[in-house]
């Protein structure tokens, strides 16, 4: 990527923007026919993890998609609705095989324990990331509630991996246990259509469901426009 100076001032071209897109489709299109013949996840997995810290480890290409974010720039598109505010699209497979998503984590940033709809592969760009996995110790009968206890704890350095599996599978809680702010970039298989994922408060022993904030917006303005009606 050229970035071209006029007097005090950065530009990035057209073509610039063009060529991230390109190396990151270059990628995703490559890893796409390895797991287009590969069925069992955790062999989608096993590729995965040997492929991604070529993304990883690509410096440039992570410091392009950074600035273009700062810039304004139409890709990574930071207006595409995600699950999570720190959340960006950077690549979807056209028949949803897979996806590739950027995360940015400020210091001590960390998610609540929750699962996952699909398996994945979750990557260290930057030192500090950290993976806490848990394992669901109830049996889910009680709506509500749920009791995990922690299996594992990981810290990454940049260019190493930890993977997910669906559902109580891949429960886990990640973040940045560093003082600096941190990307991380995140492969995930096919999604279940489940529709949610899965929060657990451990203190409390309870578990909610965490719906895409499209999907919330409309189910809350359904059950508003249903009490609505039943006042007329």
């Amino acid at each position: 990527m050229i970035l071209k100076r006029t007097g005090a001032r950065v530009t990035v071209t057209a073509a610039d923007l063009r060529l991230d897109l390109l190396e990151i489709r270059a990628f995703c299109e490559r890893l796409s026919q390895k797991l287009a013949g590969l069925d069992a996840p955790l062999s989608c997995i096993d590729h995965t993890r040997q492929v991604l810290p070529e993304l990883l480890l690509n410096r440039e290409l992570l410091k392009r998609i950074v600035h273009n974010i700062v810039s304004g720039e139409p890709y990574p598109d930071v207006r595409r609705p995600t699950m999570f505010d720190n959340e960006l699209i950077l690549y979807v497979h056209p028949a949803n095989l897979f996806s590739l998503r950027l995360y940015l984590w400020g210091a001590g940033e960390f998610t609540t324990p929750h699962d996952h709809n699909a398996w994945g592969v979750i990557g260290a760009a930057m030192e500090g990331y950290e993976v806490t996995n848990y394992r669901r110790v109830d049996d889910g009968s009680r709506e509500g509630y749920a009791v995990l206890e922690e299996v594992s704890r990981l810290s990454l350095k940049a260019g190493e991996t930890a993977f997910t599996l669906a559902f109580d599978e891949g429960i886990h809680m990640t973040g940045n246990a560093g003082p600096d702010t941190i990307a991380t970039l995140h492969l995930y298989g096919k999604s279940h259509p489940r529709g949610y994922l899965n929060c657990y408060d451990m203190a409390g022993s309870r578990v909610h469901r965490l719906y895409p904030p499209r999907v919330k917006k409309k189910t809350l303005a359904a059950q508003v426009l249903t009490k609505l009606q039943g006042q007329t």
